[in-house]
C-alpha cells in the first residue's frame, strides 16, 4: 500500500460519524520529521469522510505555519469556545487563538494571533472541558505539535490518542520508545508510529 493510501486509510479511521467527534495530538519524535505536513494531509482527507467540520490547531503560535502555507479565506471565529483555554499569554491578553476557514474545504485552521513584541511567553495546561467543547462542535479535531514542545505532555491525557510522526532516516526505535514512554507518564495514549519518508515496498 502507498504512503498516499496508508493516510487515507488512517483518516478514516480516526474520522467518526457521530454526534461527538475526536480529538487526536500528532507529535513528532525529531525536528523535520514531516509531522506537521502529515497532520494537514490528515485534515484534508478527514474532510472527505465527515459530514461536519475538521479543525487543525496549529499549535506553533510563532509562526502559524499550516494557516502560512494554506490557503485562508472568510473572516476569523474565536476559539475560545466559552471554556477554559488550555493556553495562557503573559501578559494576559496579549493574543487570541482565532480560527480561520480553508478555502474550497470543510477544513478550519487555528491562527494565533498577536502584535509584535506584545507576548513574552505562552504556556500550555489541561483542559478537559475545551476539547470537550471542541469534539461536540466539529467532526475531527487535529493538533500539531511542534517538536520538543511542553504542549505534548501538557495536553496529551486530553484527547483522544497521539500519533507519533518519525523521519525514516534520522528517527531510532529508542527515540520513539522515549517519546512514547514520556507521554503515557503525562497520561496519554500513543496509538502507533508514522515513520516518514520511508521505502515505498512494493505490493502483489
Amino acid at each position: 500500500m502507498s504512503a498516499r493510501a496508508q493516510l487515507e486509510d488512517l483518516s478514516r479511521r480516526l474520522t467518526t460519524r457521530e454526534a461527538r467527534g475526536r480529538a487526536y495530538m500528532v507529535v513528532p519524535i525529531t525536528p523535520g520529521a514531516g509531522a506537521s505536513f502529515i497532520c494537514a494531509r490528515l485534515a484534508a482527507n478527514a474532510a472527505r469522510e465527515s459530514a461536519r467540520p475538521v479543525w487543525l490547531f496549529d499549535l506553533d503560535f510563532g509562526a502559524n505555519p499550516q494557516s502560512t502555507r494554506t490557503r485562508m479565506n472568510g473572516a476569523a471565529y474565536s476559539a475560545d469556545l466559552g471554556a477554559e483555554r488550555f493556553w495562557r499569554s503573559e501578559p494576559e491578553g496579549a493574543g487570541r487563538l482565532a480560527l480561520r476557514k480553508v478555502d474550497a474545504a470543510p477544513v478550519l485552521i487555528s491562527v494565533f494571533e498577536r502584535d509584535p513584541g506584545e507576548v513574552r511567553r505562552v504556556t500550555f495546561a489541561s483542559a478537559p472541558a475545551y476539547w470537550d467543547r471542541v469534539r461536540d462542535a466539529c467532526g475531527l479535531a487535529l493538533i500539531d505539535i511542534p517538536c520538543d514542545s511542553p504542549a505534548a505532555t501538557a495536553l496529551c491525557a486530553d484527547v483522544d490518542g497521539v500519533i507519533l510522526v518519525g523521519d525514516a532516516k534520522t528517527t531510532t526505535r529508542a527515540m520513539a520508545d522515549s517519546l512514547a514512554d514520556e507521554i503515557e507518564h503525562a497520561g496519554g495514549e500513543v496509538l502507533g508510529v508514522i515513520l516518514n519518508r520511508a521505502p515505498e515496498q512494493a505490493t502483489r
